[in-house]
């Protein structure tokens, strides 16, 4: 039998080979050392459900002892996505035994995936073999698994993406350090998850409304091509990805958005703030927290954080960032300053991560730092 590689399916064997070896370098570095495995353990997932694709593309379906290969390793990939953000932002997680109970779909899956090809191994005839794979209602559970794995997906990517939420929340309103990531490229990942959902619904209302599936298997082809770009670029994010090594040390705020304190009591907090902030400047501190700034008030965190967000709208984070943004705009307007790098000036003033540095600025002032030196320059 001749194989001959379509344009879609070099592409798709391309992203297969990338992911395969972005995966083994993944496993081999050092950094991230919890997370790294649920990555490398995705991508090797991506690509053997890429390779199903090509079992049918390539007519490889067609010989006897790749019929009903083993390929059910779609349903672990919701959870190895979910733990991959869980253990981001929690570079202390560790999956314990309820953690494993996540995976019995895919063991389910899989387990039945062998039988059934064990099953068709008694025979080299292809009839003999989709009959007895049609004894045990391979269609069906495949259907099954499809269905399952949507709703897998649905529920997987609402619990991881709260687990952003939560940690972006905690991050806002807990500590100014810039140190600290926000993985804001996480949302792409979400993003493109979404489509992936997208496509396989679109895939089903096809095949079950116009039969497309037993036409053309295009539609699938394209949802594998996205799969080949989604490999490429989880694996190169992630690779890139420099060593997480905070821990949450600060108290945990408790979730109590419609917490409101009384005008007199946040006045009291205010003015105790604006004399720390404006006559001591402890914003210069880059690893300043709400816990350490409460201690220093004398009231209590999740005060300190209401009365932030009540009076100023903003979060606990932005709020010090404000302060750091002004005191950098003095000093750049300052002459006595000029001999000092831009980022020298803004260590100065608290902040200590040059990328987070030059985005806060440019998203707040509206400009890049050296453009506004020249706009003061040229006024």
């Amino acid at each position: 039998m001749k194989i001959q590689f379509s344009l879609i399916d070099l592409l798709i064997l391309f992203g297969i080979i990338q992911g395969i070896i972005t995966g083994i370098l993944i496993l081999n570095s050092k950094k991230n050392t919890r997370s790294k495995v649920f990555l490398a353990l995705a991508l090797f997932a991506f690509c053997f459900l890429s390779s199903k694709t090509l079992l049918l593309s390539l007519n490889i379906w067609e010989i006897p002892a790749f019929r009903y290969f083993p390929n059910g390793i779609e349903l672990a990939l919701p959870p190895l996505i979910y733990f991959y953000v869980k253990s981001l932002v929690n570079p202390r997680f560790t999956l314990k035994i309820r953690g494993w109970l996540h995976f019995i779909p895919f063991a389910l899956s899989q387990t039945y995936a062998f039988v059934v090809y064990f099953a068709v191994l008694t025979t080299n005839n292809i009839s003999e073999k989709d009959t007895i794979a049609g004894s045990l209602n391979f269609n069906y559970i495949k259907q099954i698994d499809e269905y399952l794995l949507l709703i897998s997906l649905a529920l997987y990517l609402f619990y991881g993406y709260r687990e952003l939420h939560e940690y972006k929340k905690w991050l806002d309103n807990t500590t100014s350090n810039g140190t600290f990531p926000d993985f804001g490229w996480l949302n792409s990942i979400f993003r493109l998850s979404l489509i992936i959902a997208g496509f396989l619904l679109v895939n089903h209302s096809l095949d079950i409304f116009f039969d497309l599936n037993n036409t053309t298997y295009l539609h699938y082809n394209l949802l594998i091509l996205f799969i080949a770009f989604l490999i490429y670029y989880l694996g190169l994010k992630g690779y890139l990805q420099p060593d997480y090594t905070f821990s949450k040390e600060e108290i945990i705020l408790d979730s109590a958005p419609h917490a409101t304190l009384s005008e007199a009591k946040i006045t009291d907090t205010i003015d105790k703030l604006q004399k720390v902030m404006n006559d001591d400047k402890v914003f210069l501190n880059p690893k300043l927290s709400s816990y350490k700034l409460s201690m220093l008030l004398g009231v209590s965190q999740k005060n300190l954080s209401v009365a932030i967000n009540q009076r100023y709208n903003v979060s606990f984070r932005d709020f010090i960032n404000n302060y750091r943004l002004d005191e950098i705009k003095s000093k750049l307007n300052n002459a006595d300053y000029h001999h000092m790098s831009i980022f020298g000036i803004a260590l100065e003033c608290g902040f200590n991560s040059e990328a987070s540095f030059y985005r806060i600025f440019k998203k707040n002032i509206g400009i890049s730092p050296k453009e506004f030196i020249q706009k003061k320059n040229t006024e």
